[in-house]
């Protein structure tokens, strides 16, 4: 599969928009937490720069958790995903994932995320994750599994939607494989 330059319309959404997500705040204290018992390490970033080096970070992330996942299976297994969002709540940067025949498409330009539906089947696939727990999980330090028990990854999705991206990144980031 071809390497793309960018992993999603991250900064190419029809409109501006700051939305979070219902389930962001369990994400971002599920993830202190894993600082806070050495599961995972925390960013320090400070200085006049910090935000735009969180941002840049973030999408460094997000490329490489795309690069894996099209490596991790066949192009036509990719395209029976449904379309995903990532939102990574420190940064509060969203990715949109589009599966095509030769991989994840960098150029589409996706509609702002339904996050608030009453009803699952209205509102938009997202994983929400915190950019230091996706990290640790790229690299092999957790599994897909554990980030997802220790609740600091949370799918909203439905259910036949939610098996298949859970199944894809747990053979991805599979327990036996970890560090």
């Amino acid at each position: 599969m071809g390497r793309s330059t960018i992993v999603c319309a991250i900064c190419n959404f029809k409109m501006e928009f700051d939305i979070g997500h219902p389930q962001a705040l369990a994400v971002a204290v599920a993830t202190r937490a894993a600082i806070e018992t050495g599961v995972l390490k925390e960013d320090v970033l400070d200085g006049p720069l910090a935000n735009a080096k969180r941002r840049v970070a973030a999408i460094d992330a997000l490329k490489e958790f795309q690069d894996q996942l099209e490596a991790a299976v066949e192009p036509r297994e990719l395209m029976k995903l449904p379309d995903f969002y990532v939102l990574l709540v420190e940064s509060g940067t969203w990715g949109f994932f589009h599966a095509t025949e030769s991989g994840f498409d960098p150029d589409v330009v996706p509609e702002l995320p339904n996050v608030t539906a009453d009803r699952q089947e209205d509102r938009d696939v997202v994983l929400v994750a915190a950019k230091s727990s996706l990290q640790t999980v790229i690299k092999r330090e957790i599994s897909a599994d554990r980030a997802f028990s220790d609740e600091l990854f949370a799918l909203d999705a439905g259910r036949n939607d939610s098996e298949m991206l859970r199944s894809l990144m747990s053979q991805t980031y599979p327990e036996e494989l970890i560090h």
